[in-house]
């Protein structure tokens, strides 16, 4: 990146010239964190002021730039800008053109590796003190099949990132040292529960999203978000067909011959039916708007009794 020394980065980053590095970062954080393209989608002017402010951190951030940064704005900007660089007479070499400082040690054309690192180029160069987002998490959780079926609030429990508590995540303790608890990494590993929100009639292996429950990011970065696979589990008695909900109902023998009263459970409650004389294994009873609750909807499918007689039953 080739840096002008005719820019005023103290300006930029609205400190003064005799502000130390801590204030420095400290202040870039919060511009950084201020107009970062995660937080300002769409700005090009956000954009834009986030290069400036990145662009003057990385000279003002490290004391061997700044303090050759300070020197040439203090004695060489009338000379530079009398000079025009890559003249016939003499060259230029900006001290902060610090794309064409860094070279590789030793040939890169033509070389036979199969796995030859890129050019330098093309490498991407993180910087530690920008602010970034933090990770997105994947997980499977377990719905009870009535849960899935009616929706409802299940607890679930996972760890991820969340920003040191010692040391607000700056990574440093008072003296400056690394922070004793995050070892300097300005995050922590801890179990969180939340309570998260089944839409009734969600379908098998769907994915919830719930946007900032993820990891905590770094240097005031946004949170991650949180995925979440929804397994409807088995029920031993229900089974669901699309919106309706199947149950195999066991009778006695007599009741089949005779018909009359019989305690059903349903999804949310239980019912009494009205078993007909003479019915056989394999006849159904269906009681409307018992279901499942239609997907993203309020309207209840069918619930649906398939009696099965039992001769263990007979009296």
């Amino acid at each position: 990146m080739k840096v002008s020394v005719e820019k005023d980065y103290y300006k930029i980053l609205g400190v003064k010239k005799s502000a130390k590095i801590r204030d420095i970062k400290k202040r870039y954080r919060e511009l950084a964190r201020k107009h970062h393209p995660d937080t300002n989608q769409g700005s090009q002017k956000a954009e834009e002021r986030f290069k400036q402010i990145s662009e003057a951190y990385e000279v003002l951030g490290n004391a061997k730039s700044r303090k050759e940064y300070d020197k040439l704005r203090a004695n060489g900007r009338q000379r530079r800008s009398n000079r025009s660089p890559g003249s016939q007479n003499e060259s230029y070499t900006d001290p902060f053109d610090f794309g064409r400082q860094y070279t590789r040690q030793g040939p890169r054309e033509n070389q036979q590796e199969p796995f030859s690192q890129p050019p330098f180029a093309d490498e991407t160069v993180m910087d530690p003190d920008m602010p970034s987002r933090g990770f997105d998490l994947q997980f499977m959780v377990d719905v009870p099949f009535v849960v899935a079926a009616l929706g409802g609030q299940i607890p679930y429990t996972y760890e991820k990132h969340v920003t040191c508590p010692e040391c607000k995540g700056s990574g440093l303790n008072d003296f400056e040292d690394p922070c004793p608890k995050c070892q300097g990494k300005q995050r922590v590993v801890e179990t969180t529960t939340l309570d998260i929100d089944i839409p009734s009639g969600v379908a098998d292996q769907y994915t919830l999203k719930f946007p900032r429950h993820g990891g905590a990011g770094r240097n005031g970065g946004p949170l991650g978000d949180l995925m979440v696979k929804v397994c409807i589990e088995k029920h031993p008695q229900f089974k669901k067909v699309k919106s309706d909900v199947h149950s195999i109902v066991t009778i006695s023998p007599e009741l089949a011959e005779k018909g009359g009263p019989l305690k059903v459970q349903l999804l949310d409650s239980t019912t009494t039916i009205q078993v007909e004389e003479g019915t056989l294994t394999g006849e159904e009873f269906r009681i409307p708007g018992a279901g499942s609750t239609q997907p993203w909807g309020k309207k209840r499918g069918d619930f649906v009794v398939k009696f099965q007689i039992d001769e263990k039953l007979r009296k």
